[in-house]
C-alpha cells in the first residue's frame, strides 16, 4: 500500500508527532511487515508512506484499529490539505522468485 498526502503548513510538528506513534503501534504488529513513512526533501510538506502487510485481512485489521482511527481518522485528516490523499493498492510480482 502507498499513501501519499500533502499537510497543510504550520502543523509540521503535530503531524510528525502523530506519524510516529503511527508507525510504532504499526511495527508492533507481526504481520505487518513493513511501514515507513517518507518527507519530501524538495516540498517539506508532502510525504508517503509505504506499508507491506501479510494478506489483505491484516491490511484491513490495521484500518480498523484504535490507534489507525485516533491517530489518521481523528487527527491527521484534519491537518491534511483538501483532496491531498492517495492511497493505492498493490499486488506483489515475483515474491517467490529466486
Amino acid at each position: 500500500m502507498t499513501v501519499t498526502f500533502t499537510i497543510v503548513p504550520d502543523h509540521e510538528q503535530a503531524v510528525m508527532k502523530l506519524l510516529r506513534k503511527l508507525v510504532h503501534h504499526t511495527r508492533t504488529d507481526p504481520n505487518i511487515l513493513l511501514a515507513q513513512v517518507y518527507r519530501s526533501r524538495k516540498e517539506p510538506y508532502h510525504f508517503f508512506a509505504y506499508l507491506q502487510f501479510a494478506d489483505q485481512t491484516v491490511a484491513d485489521a490495521h484500518e480498523g484499529s484504535a490507534y489507525y482511527g485516533e491517530y489518521v481518522m481523528t487527527n491527521l485528516y484534519g491537518m491534511l490539505e483538501s483532496d491531498s490523499l492517495t492511497i493505492k493498492i498493490y499486488e506483489p510480482l515475483f515474491e517467490n522468485v529466486q
